[in-house]
């Protein structure tokens, strides 16, 4: 069990689907799971959010991980930001940022958050 753990907090079973996704490229994991927000408002979102962690993240770092930056999905991640549970909020999710984030686990928080970033941004592109 690593010192991070992270909730994919996303519209409908994006999620699920990511989450899916990446078990087939690095194996299941124990520490990273998905909410979806439907009929949920944000308040009960929220509370799905923090009983997960509570439940199956307690005393590791929480880390999520949201669909769009302005959407319910983020506001409810950025509402739990800074409680005892959640570290950081990214937002933006696809399937480079989670496979960064299974493989980094060991390195300090501001390496992380800064090589999460950089792999997961500069996996979009075009061929034409």
């Amino acid at each position: 069990m690593t010192g991070r753990c992270g909730v994919v907090v996303a519209h409908g079973r994006l999620g699920e689907g990511l989450l899916s996704a990446l078990t087939r490229v690095a194996g299941a994991q124990d520490n990273l799971w998905a909410v979806s927000n439907d009929d949920l408002d944000t308040e009960s979102l929220m509370a799905e959010i923090e009983s997960l962690l509570a439940e199956h993240g307690a005393g590791r770092e929480g880390i999520l991980f949201s669909d769009l930056e302005g959407g319910s999905c983020c506001q409810a991640c950025r509402r739990l930001l800074g409680r005892d549970s959640v570290r950081a909020v990214f937002y933006g999710v696809n399937l480079p940022l989670l496979i960064e984030f299974v493989f980094l686990q060991g390195l300090p928080f501001d390496e992380f958050s800064a090589a999460l970033l950089t792999k997961s941004s500069g996996a979009l592109g075009v061929h034409s």
